[in-house]
């Protein structure tokens, strides 16, 4: 299955669908998410065990970790990307599980904003950006398409990814995750 029709399948059933990748030979112990996930793996590879019966998954393979799964991780010596899908079934996404997932694929959390009507010229950064808007609105300009994220919306700026923004008039309060996957 190729990338574009595996994220097509993952919105229609209802996933948010996240682009990722995790340094070399991480190692996450016994934990469990909550949500349920779909992965498809891009490039490198990464084990998964469960009940105690390790899985190792490559460039071009699908897994799935139910919600509420135990299970560890293991990243190969070439790290691991994949495309991923998020189902949870508590509703929206927290500030706490946003920021948990931050931490858990390796991005460093910071908490930011912009004064009303602020403005930047189209640019792109050598980092992966996800962001959470917390209050206040910005319009995002990518792609020739304009979309306005409010409380709550998340928004996915990847490296080199030319995009510039727009802050609505009552400013934005945000917290973002930043990551150098170099």
């Amino acid at each position: 299955m190729d990338q574009t029709e595996f994220a097509a399948e993952l919105r229609q059933e209802g996933y948010r669908v996240v682009n990722t990748s995790v340094r070399p030979n991480l190692v996450v112990p016994n934990h469990c998410h909550d949500f349920d996930a779909k992965v498809l793996v891009l490039g490198g590879e990464i084990t998964v065990t469960r009940d105690n019966c390790p899985t190792t998954f490559r460039a071009g393979q699908c897994f799935e970790v139910p919600m509420g799964t135990m299970h560890a991780e293991r990243v190969g010596p070439e790290g691991v990307a994949f495309l991923s899908g998020r189902r949870r079934a508590a509703g929206p996404l927290s500030r706490e599980a946003f920021e948990s997932d931050l931490r858990r694929e390796g991005f460093d959390i910071v908490n930011g904003g912009q004064q009303p009507n602020f403005a930047e010229d189209p640019h792109a950064h050598d980092f992966d950006a996800r962001i959470m808007v917390l209050s206040g609105e910005i319009t995002v300009c990518r792609d020739g398409n304009a979309t306005v994220f409010g409380p709550g919306d998340q928004c996915e700026i990847p490296a080199g990814c030319e995009h510039a923004t727009k802050v609505g008039p009552e400013g934005v309060a945000y917290i973002v995750g930043k990551a150098c996957r170099n």
